[in-house]
């Protein structure tokens, strides 16, 4: 079975049961709403063999062969979280490394340098 590594840095809806629905402020006037739900995720993940292994310290990103990073909040209060669990270095070091990877909503977001969202994180 293909081993999956899963970014849980505990911000965010990683083992929540229920969608998460996030609509954003100016595009609610145009009625755009992103529906997520990480139970899909892992159980879709799951239907297709894989095994996943959830990432909670460092060492882990290091291990991963196939890392997915799902997110959901806001930039600045999650790469708090990220610092907190020193998952910072070895994530970027990760990608630098071009391993496969799989970065969804925030966790693409927090790829980036920095976020219009929260000014002066990085």
């Amino acid at each position: 079975m293909p081993e999956v590594h899963l970014l849980d840095y505990g911000a965010g809806n990683v083992r929540r049961d229920k969608p998460v629905v996030h609509t954003v402020e100016k595009w609610s006037q145009m009625g755009v709403v992103a529906t997520i739900s990480y139970t899909k995720l892992r159980n879709a993940l799951h239907a297709l063999g894989c095994t996943i292994i959830d990432i909670k310290k460092p060492e882990d990103i290091e291990d991963a062969k196939l890392l997915i990073f799902p997110g959901v909040g806001a930039f600045g209060a999650a790469m708090k979280r990220l610092e907190e669990f020193k998952l910072t270095d070895a994530l970027r070091s990760y990608v630098k490394a071009r391993k496969p990877f799989l970065g969804v909503c925030l966790g693409m977001q927090l790829l980036f340098e920095g976020s219009t969202e929260s000014p002066g994180v990085k």
